[in-house]
């Protein structure tokens, strides 16, 4: 992490730029500031809400703090550069929110999830920097001062995946599953990072993930290939016939043909084929991350203020 651009050699004699360059790096990581002005005090952590971590248990220590403190501090400054966004209330019924997004278009897509978040008031950034040795989380939803963000940390190739990971976030914020100055932090529970034995399934995860169902498809448990087609290879024998399959429904649906391949694979467990059937649908010149971010630049505009705090996003979140 870089110095400020105005610190010279000289300034590590001086103990007031010391004092100004540990207040930076304290804002930036949720540190608490006293703890890096003395070399004898270990480095801590301000103290937050009650941070949740789904699919995975982390044990407290260096590891939990780290990652907390680095996501807080990223959500607290995007929310103080997302002002002007405003904060409305997330409909707790996914089906109000699909029907206002859904209206003159033919199922909602990876860009009206977006876009509905930034309209909501909660910013969504992808990371590209995170800490080290924290593996297997896809995503994470934060409310600071009574706002929300939500912090992607899994790339994907697929717009639906991504688009899933986000609704689901949406899910916890909607159903007021944070408290103030805490943090969910998810994880892909079929990731082989996340050993099976340290999965955390539980109501809350259960019902965000009804809730991204309801506003991607309509239903909390949506299902829609038969018995033959899920188990009968005859009939989706080779991506491209599930790819076609899918496109078929989407218009009678009104779901994303690339969701009703995750469903596919969810459903099976065949995800080898469902990821090759993704790949045969019409897809994004560019990633979900970068898309997100491009969103965010956009949406924050000319910034002013903080010089440190927007090298600081720019370094975390860039295009």
């Amino acid at each position: 992490m870089s110095l400020p651009e105005w610190w010279v050699a000289e300034d590590y004699e001086s103990p007031s730029a010391r004092a100004m360059a540990s207040m930076l790096l304290a804002r930036r990581l949720n540190l608490d500031p006293t703890t890096l002005l003395d070399d004898e005090v270990p480095v801590g952590f301000l103290h937050t809400g009650v941070s949740k971590f789904k699919h995975m248990r982390l044990a407290e220590g260096p590891r939990r703090d780290a990652l907390v403190g680095f996501v807080i501090g990223v959500g607290r400054i995007l929310l103080s550069m997302a002002e002007d966004a405003g904060s409305l209330v997330v409909p707790a019924d996914p089906l109000k929110l699909r029907k206002a997004l859904i209206s003159g278009r033919p199922f909602v897509s990876f860009g009206d999830v977006i876009t509905a978040c930034w309209s909501l008031g909660v910013p969504v950034l992808h990371l590209r920097v995170f800490p080290a040795q924290t593996k297997g989380v896809t995503a994470i939803a934060v409310k600071l001062g009574g706002r929300h963000a939500i912090l992607v940390a899994r790339e994907s190739g697929f717009d639906a995946q991504y688009m899933f990971h986000v609704a689901h976030e949406l899910g916890h914020i909607a159903l007021g599953h944070l408290g103030e100055g805490g943090a969910i932090v998810d994880a892909d529970p079929n990731d082989p990072a996340n050993k099976r034995e340290e999965l955390v399934d539980d109501e809350e995860e259960r019902s965000a993930d009804a809730y991204a169902q309801v506003l991607l498809t309509g239903s909390p448990s949506f299902a829609v290939f038969g018995p033959g087609e899920i188990w009968g290879r005859q009939r989706l024998g080779t991506a491209r016939e599930l790819a076609i399959r899918a496109q078929q429904l989407s218009g009678e649906l009104a779901v994303d043909p690339g969701h009703l391949v995750m469903v596919f694979g969810h459903s099976t467990g065949d995800w080898e084929l469902a990821f090759a059937a993704a790949r045969q649908l019409p897809q994004q010149p560019h990633k979900p991350g970068s898309l997100v971010n491009r969103v965010m630049w956009s949406q924050l505009g000319e910034l002013q203020g903080d010089e440190q705090s927007i090298a600081f996003l720019q370094a975390v979140a860039p295009i």
